[in-house]
C-alpha cells in the first residue's frame, strides 16, 4: 500500500518542530552535563540522538493518528 505523498509545508514544519526540539536537548545538556561530566561536542551529539529519538516517536505517532 502506498502512503500518500506529504506536503512541502508539512515537512518544513517538521523540520521546524525537529529544530526546536534539538535547540531545547542542546541547552538541557549543555546547562546541566557539560559542567559535571561531558565536553561540548559530546553533549551536541547526545542532544542530537535524543531530538531524533523524540522526533521518530513524535511522527510516528501522528502518522499513526491520522491512519
Amino acid at each position: 500500500m502506498a502512503r500518500p505523498s506529504s506536503s512541502v509545508s508539512a515537512e518544513i514544519g517538521w523540520l521546524a518542530l525537529f529544530l526546536v526540539v534539538f535547540v531545547a536537548c542542546v541547552f538541557l545538556f549543555v546547562r546541566t552535563l557539560v559542567p559535571h561530566h561531558f565536553s561540548d561536542k559530546i553533549a551536541i551529539c547526545l542532544a542530537a540522538l535524543f531530538a531524533g529519538l523524540i522526533w521518530i516517536v513524535v511522527r510516528a505517532s501522528v502518522s499513526r493518528v491520522r491512519s
